[in-house]
């Protein structure tokens, strides 16, 4: 997981609203494909009992960060709807 994740929030700063209608419509369709999602939760679940390969840990850790940046991306893309709604 991001140490500092609020570099992301200060580099895109997500609620400024400033994506354009499309763009924030193209990032909100933004997902982890079925097989990701299943990995992940694999991942999850061996996780807590110390099960973790080093390699499997740095695989968490890369899904957690990209999921992170989504949030953050997401987020941006909402408050961006919502500006360019209320203009």
């Amino acid at each position: 997981m991001l140490t500092h994740p609020e570099l992301l929030d200060r580099i895109f700063e997500p609620s400024d609203g400033s994506f354009s209608p499309e763009l924030a419509k193209q990032i909100l369709k933004a997902h982890f494909p079925a097989a990701d999602q299943a990995r992940y939760e694999e991942l999850s679940g061996k996780a807590p009992t110390g099960g973790l390969t080093p390699s499997e840990s740095a695989e968490l850790d890369d899904y957690l960060n990209l999921n992170d940046f989504l949030i953050i991306l997401k987020t941006k893309a909402e408050a961006s709807l919502k500006h360019n709604s209320a203009a």
